[in-house]
């Protein structure tokens, strides 16, 4: 006379009356879903890009108008420099004048504000490189460890 197995682990009893069980299709329907949800935070994730690049390009247009700015040729660059050397050859840069010095700073601080822009948005912070661990300076300072 056999006993009657108890489960007393539904999720036992589960198991084994699955076994020889077979697995239900997906439906279309699911599937459709599931597809509709990862385009949909797909689109949710590239959208802001798109806008802030057409924002950024629509603001870099504008300062090049105001400012007339032009693309640099590679021939006219290389001219400078070979200018630039000539002129701590020949003691020409003696004979700049304040206009002329005006001029390159504010060049600089163009070049200088590219610059840190482009440190600004590779840091991701305007303030500085977000280091793991370094606002705990005051334990430091403390005497702790």
């Amino acid at each position: 006379m056999s006993r009657p197995i108890r489960y007393f682990n539904l999720a036992a009893r589960q198991t084994l009356g699955r076994r020889n069980a077979t697995t239900p299709s997906i439906g279309s329907a699911a599937v459709k879903k599931q597809a509709e949800g990862v385009a949909g935070k797909a689109t949710a994730f590239v959208e802001p890009i798109i806008y802030y690049a057409r924002v950024g390009l629509q603001f870099v247009r504008a300062v090049g108008v105001h400012q007339k700015v032009a693309l640099p040729s590679i021939d006219g660059g290389i001219s400078g420099i070979s200018n630039f050397a000539a002129a701590f050859r020949n003691g020409a840069w003696k004979k700049v004048t304040l206009r002329q010095t005006g001029q390159l700073a504010i060049e600089g601080v163009k070049v200088s504000g590219f610059f840190l822009v482009g440190e600004m948005i590779g840091r991701g912070s305007v303030i500085g490189y977000q280091i793991p661990g370094a606002d705990n300076h005051d334990d430091a300072e403390a005497g702790g460890h």
